[in-house]
């Protein structure tokens, strides 16, 4: 079995420890602090905010991934299905049930795995009241124990029709419980710093700020090689270097590219940097499909501002010898081509430069085109 997991949260064998982070998390809600949990994408932060605080005895974790959610009956079954996985026990769902029974909930059990589920009557969840309702059932489920709430990809609540009304309710509800703390994930820095940085927003300087980087790495090396061992492959120091820096050090995005290293590779082998090669065109047969058809809907100024990404320094993108390997003299027309590709989520800055979404598509530009 291959011993690398990604684009799931990974708990176990699976998870690198990060025991710094870990201890800084529960104290947070320990002590009751709201916090937003920024970092990139696939960076691990679900991983370790599930590993940290699902973990603790005196506390239960409530999960509500926002993930393209869309309306508010969305945000209520979303919320339902958290309180689903959080109830250890019956007697937690039916209590819960009972705190919104005005949107008619309904328990039933999968077929599959026996895990309990809940669902809500859509035309209720989407009435203008459904959210205090949901907000409300949580306030009362934390008077009688200890509960943290985690909201994750929580910046995707901005995508409902009237979220700054939304917002307002969820904070005047948030702001009155302040033994009950409350985790925002997030993983598109713009829209975060939008709800949590910009004094307009309900939620401004409601929380403390939490930055989950890449893995250290010494640590992240010695979770490589010892998940490499597990597979009856040997690997060197030099090589681990090389392959995080294919991946951007993004967390998710090495344990793919190790995954497919080891797919690619015979057990008992020495993996080296001439297997990475190999190992991307595996990850490019899977996912060039979807780069193919990225770079079909983009105009050529932006293919040409993306190549020029792929190979370039970004932090003077306006510099001539920048513009010049673009193809344009028009600092207007390079502008809006860049803030199309970030509004596409195909490019991001952070820390004065811009950097690609997927950093195998980066890769995939740098070879095939």
């Amino acid at each position: 079995m291959n011993p690398f997991r990604h684009g799931c949260a990974v708990d176990g064998e699976y998870f690198c420890p990060r025991p710094e982070l870990e201890r800084q998390l529960r104290s947070f809600a320990e002590s009751g602090q709201n916090v937003v949990v920024h970092g990139e994408r696939r960076m691990g932060k679900t991983s370790l905010i599930m590993h940290a605080i699902g973990g603790m005895r005196k506390i239960r974790m409530i999960y509500i991934d926002l993930y393209c959610i869309q309306t508010l009956s969305d945000f209520c079954r979303r919320a339902m299905n958290g309180i689903a996985e959080a109830g250890e026990n019956m007697s937690f769902i039916k209590k819960a049930m009972a705190f919104i029974h005005r949107l008619r909930p309904t328990l039933s059990f999968d077929v599959n795995t026996g895990a309990p589920q809940i669902s809500v009557d859509t035309r209720a969840a989407g009435a203008p009241d459904s959210l205090n309702a949901v907000m409300g059932m949580i306030r009362r489920l934390a008077e009688d124990e200890r509960i943290c709430v985690v909201f994750d990809e929580f910046q995707d609540i901005l995508d409902i029709d009237r979220s700054d009304v939304i917002l307002a309710e969820m904070r005047s509800t948030i702001q009155f419980q302040p033994d009950t703390p409350y985790f925002f994930s997030g993983s598109v820095r713009n829209d975060m710093m939008r709800i949590f940085d910009d004094s307009r927003s309900p939620f401004f300087k409601s929380a403390a700020t939490f930055t989950v980087g890449p893995i250290k790495l010494a640590e992240f090396e010695r979770f490589i090689a010892g998940r490499f061992r597990k597979g009856n492959r040997k690997v060197n120091a030099d090589t681990i270097r090389k392959l995080i820096g294919y991946a951007d050090s993004v967390t998710g995005d090495v344990q793919e590219l190790c995954e497919a290293i080891w797919d690619t590779t015979e057990s008992g082998a020495e993996v080296t940097v001439a297997d990475i090669p190999r190992a991307l065109d595996c990850v490019f047969a899977r996912e060039g499909e979807a780069f193919g058809e990225s770079i079909r809907q983009l105009t050529p100024l932006q293919v040409s501002v993306l190549r020029a990404f792929s190979e370039l320094d970004t932090s003077s993108i306006f510099s001539e010898a920048f513009m010049q390997r673009v193809g344009t003299t028009s600092t207007g027309a390079l502008r809006t081509a860049i803030n199309r590709l970030v509004a596409r989520r195909i490019i991001y800055q952070f820390g004065g430069k811009y950097r690609f979404a997927n950093p195998f598509f980066k890769a995939w530009l740098i070879t095939r085109m």
